[in-house]
């Protein structure tokens, strides 16, 4: 009886390893990615959302995988600032979470030094990841946002904390971003009457530096109307002088930067030229919270909203028009 016994349990746990072995995923459930994330503090809300869109499932997966995964303060920023936020949020969490996924193990600190090399995420959709050095600064930034903790190793991939939310594109093109913007309808209607729309819907990358309808506003200029009604070849050179021929995030014009001067000469589609000043963090010293523009002999411009990501480009709101002579 004593042997039977021993016999049925050698089978019992022949059986169990064959069930692990069948089961590829069981072997990343202790130290795989997402418990990786579950023994991170700062993950927690990211663990959460990974959890809650039951995504979490495929990073126990085999993989490799290697994971952007936002910290809590990334989604506290956004005002996710609990599990019951991230939950309500449910919808967004699904179409970013897959986002935040390579499907390869890619230590993404030892990429070349470039800007915005482009790489695929699990959803199919485009990220923009730039490695760049320079006297202030080493930075690996993926679609204009900060990566601070690079390429911790877990059993199937690589886990990569960063500053901010990552989102994908919504939009087919930068053109599409502006207007889906009801802050922007009247520079919008500028790109129509000027016809420059059918250009930015294709070719590309671009940067567009889109004027809020209040800046129109403080040169008289209140409605769409009144923009239909203005000569086409004069409004082009108005929109040429706010799209400039790369894609650059507001890291990007950090780290390109004048270590001294901390400037930066963007040339915009007019053949104008733009100053880009950093503005320093004074929270962090040796950083920089964003940037400032200064067309020729004009005054200084501030971002209203930044990284705006489409297919070919990407759009930052700024408060007052680049070029008025127009």
């Amino acid at each position: 009886m004593k042997s039977s016994f021993i016999i049925s349990l050698a089978i019992l746990l022949l059986a169990a390893c064959s069930k692990d072995k069948s089961n590829p995923g069981n072997a990343h459930q202790n130290n795989g990615i997402v418990q990786v994330a579950y023994n991170n503090f700062s993950l927690y809300l990211y663990y959460t959302a990974l959890t809650s869109t039951g995504y979490g499932d495929t990073l126990n997966g085999t993989g490799p995988y290697t994971v952007l995964g936002p910290s809590n303060s990334a989604f506290q920023a956004a005002g996710l600032n609990s599990g019951t936020d991230i939950i309500r949020a449910a919808d967004s969490m699904r179409t970013m979470m897959p986002y935040l996924v390579l499907k390869q193990r890619l230590a993404i600190d030892s990429t070349p030094l470039a800007f915005d090399q482009e790489l695929t995420a699990a959803n199919g959709k485009k990220i923009y990841l730039t490695h760049w050095i320079n006297k202030r600064d080493t930075a690996v930034v993926v679609n204009g946002i900060r990566i601070n903790t690079l390429s911790k190793p877990a059993s199937n991939g690589l886990v990569n904390i960063a500053d901010g939310l990552i989102y994908p594109s919504v939009f087919s093109d930068v053109q599409t971003a502006v207007s889906g913007n009801p802050g922007l309808t009247l520079f919008n209607a500028a790109l129509m009457q000027s016809g420059v729309y059918n250009d930015l819907r294709t070719g590309g990358p671009y940067t567009v530096f889109a004027p809020v309808n209040t800046a129109f506003n403080t040169i008289g200029i209140t409605t769409t109307d009144s923009i239909y009604k203005m000569d086409p070849a004069r409004l082009k050179t108005l929109v040429l002088a706010h799209v400039a021929p790369v894609r650059s995030f507001v890291y990007d014009y950090i780290l390109k930067a004048d270590e001294t001067t901390n400037t930066y000469t963007e040339t915009a589609m007019d053949g104008s030229t733009l100053t880009v000043t950093l503005l320093p963090n004074t929270t962090q010293p040796g950083r920089f919270r964003g940037i400032t523009l200064t067309p020729n002999g004009g005054p200084v411009v501030g971002l209203t909203r930044s990284n705006i990501l489409a297919d070919n480009g990407v759009v930052h709101s700024i408060n007052t028009l680049l070029k008025t002579n127009f």
